[in-house]
């Protein structure tokens, strides 16, 4: 009779919780904020930076977001995406992240190739909502 509610215990206390993850990180989950203005962060913020080679912006429109800020729920910035002044997309990690954003970014570019980004103006996220979710989708993988 022990024997069997030792089993019944241990097999409670093993026993995986549902829905839970390796690393415990969706960023499924994550939320998207757009800001009219190309955002820097300061340089002790920048943990980490990277241009998004062989991709420019398309003409921006007068109401085109300048910025994909991608934060969680408490508001912690965790990247952000921003215009240069030269049409080019720049990547900043100001977050702790426990994925590699650097080797999703190729398939950032051939997600946002396939979907045509750059012909994303009338969508109110834009060229750069398109991008972020393109990111958050591969940064799942």
């Amino acid at each position: 009779m022990i024997f069997r509610i030792l089993w019944v215990v241990a097999a409670i206390i093993l026993a995986p919780i549902p829905g839970a993850t390796q690393t415990g990180f969706d960023p499924l989950l994550l939320n998207i904020r757009m800001s009219p203005s190309a955002l820097h962060p300061p340089a002790d913020m920048i943990k980490q930076q990277w241009k998004l080679d062989g991709y420019r912006l398309g003409r921006p429109g007068s109401q085109a977001p300048q910025s994909a800020i991608i934060e969680d729920d408490a508001r912690r910035r965790l990247l952000v995406l921003s215009a240069a002044a030269d049409g080019t997309v720049l990547v900043y990690r100001v977050g702790d992240l426990p994925v590699d954003v650097a080797r999703q970014l190729p398939r950032t570019l051939a997600c946002s190739r396939a979907r045509q980004c750059q012909n994303n103006r009338s969508d109110p996220a834009g060229e750069l909502g398109c991008l972020a979710l393109c990111l958050l989708e591969h940064l799942h993988e």
